[in-house]
């Protein structure tokens, strides 16, 4: 190695030296005064009652957030706050089936609809026109009617439109595209989803079933509610009379009349496809005054009208059946030897009971137990009748020109009449639930 060596020996020494450096002159003095102090209380320094270190520690290692992403995600909390403030405004709807809230009542007077409130006793124009309007009936959800207005053709032959309007009433819409004879239509009624109108009614046709140059034959058409002209024909249910949407979904259809080249009773999906006998008449002529059948509140049973018996008296006419909605286990339901006619039945939206004919409306309870109960007052011609949507009451009117109307009670209490008399059939819409 090239230098001196003797430097490398006593350089630590030095700079020991150069690093204590020299204390200055007033240590000793300081000292002096400081020794007699007491020291500082150790809860008086800060840093003892926080963790700084662990403190320092997380903020130095804490990611920065773009301003960019800090503003989006406020703007995704405002748009959800605002749909959540939409969705809360919104009305809710019942259900189609089952049990609902009792809102209006339409009816028909001097050829214009009103509707009437029974917690109010009021009533109020909903459509009014030169020309005559009949039938309302509320959609499931009760935000619109449906109604029919009566024209004519050239020739002077009656016929009708179908029109639907919003329940405060406005947007009248006419939802077919050609007017429909008037002796030819023979039922109309809402479909559950609210989206169409179903409509049977007679249509000409010819075919190999037919002996002359053209026949005519009960169809099954599905009108477009929103009055943009669609029309969808069910042909797998010709020769139908009536129809029932089953509950608790609508999915399957329960078709009465002379289908298949057989009276009787038919299910079938709602496309028209899996048509399918339930029970058939005894007479392949004859429908055996099959009218008025209906599902039960859960689409279990079915209840239907036929004769007591094939030797039935004329004027006794008819008793009250149920089976299962597959068509077995049919059995008469009300016991009745002939004396009277028992028909139309209807099922309370909470399953509960069942109203019918029996003479004037009775109710039953619809397992079939307990007594049978006669509501309202004796009548001596026939009439229609509808349930609260609550089930709590059954609203009635007697078949025939600007007739009162009865609310009845289905325990068999007290009864009372409405303010107002319809012209026509009746309905009552159904809200949400209180």
């Amino acid at each position: 190695m090239n230098g001196d060596s003797r430097i490398e020996r006593t350089l630590p020494l030095i700079l020991e030296d150069l690093g204590r450096g020299t204390a200055p002159d007033y240590v000793d003095s300081l000292l002096g005064q400081t020794a007699a102090m007491r020291q500082r209380p150790g809860w008086t320094f800060i840093e003892r009652w926080l963790p700084m270190s662990a403190l320092t520690q997380r903020l130095a290692t804490a990611p920065r957030v773009p301003l960019r992403a800090v503003a989006l995600v406020a703007l995704l909390i405002l748009a959800l706050a605002a749909a959540a403030l939409y969705v809360g405004s919104q009305p809710h709807l019942p259900d189609p089936f089952g049990p609902a809230g009792n809102g209006v009542i339409p009816y028909v007077s001097n050829g214009d609809i009103y509707v009437g409130d029974l917690a109010t006793g009021t009533s109020r124009l909903l459509v009014g026109d030169p020309a005559d309007e009949a039938l309302p009936q509320f959609s499931p959800d009760g935000t619109k009617v449906a109604f029919i207005r009566v024209g004519a053709t050239g020739t002077g032959t009656p016929t009708i439109d179908i029109y639907v309007v919003r329940a405060d009433g406005s947007d009248v819409k006419r939802i077919t595209p050609q007017p429909i004879a008037d002796a030819d239509w023979k039922w109309i009624g809402w479909t559950p989803d609210g989206g169409r109108i179903a409509v049977v009614h007679k249509v000409e046709y010819s075919g190999a079933r037919c002996a002359v140059s053209f026949c005519f034959e009960n169809q099954l058409d599905l009108f477009d509610a929103s009055g943009n002209g669609s029309v969808q024909r069910i042909a797998a249910a010709a020769g139908l009379d009536s129809l029932q949407f089953r509950p608790p979904d609508g999915r399957e259809v329960l078709i009465s009349g002379h289908v298949n080249g057989s009276y009787g009773l038919y299910a079938m999906n709602a496309d028209g496809t899996n048509v399918h006998p339930l029970l058939l008449s005894t007479d392949p002529e004859s429908n055996d005054y099959w009218g008025g059948a209906t599902y039960a509140a859960d689409g279990g049973r079915i209840f239907y009208t036929r004769p007591y018996q094939r030797e039935t008296p004329v004027g006794t006419c008819c008793a009250l059946w149920v089976m299962n909605a597959d068509g077995s286990d049919a059995h008469q339901f009300v016991p009745n030897a002939g004396t009277a006619w028992d028909g139309q039945p209807t099922v309370s939206p909470d399953g509960t009971r069942i109203a019918f004919w029996h003479g004037g409306v009775f109710v039953m309870r619809a397992d079939g137990t307990g007594p049978l109960i006669e509501t309202g007052p004796k009548l001596s011609g026939t009439v229609h009748w509808v349930w609260a949507p609550d089930s709590s009451k059954i609203l009635m009117f007697p078949n025939g020109s600007h007739a009162k109307a009865y609310l009845l009670d289905p325990g068999g209490g007290p009864w009372t009449t409405v303010p107002w008399a319809s012209d026509d059939d009746i309905d009552w819409q159904r809200v949400a639930p209180h």
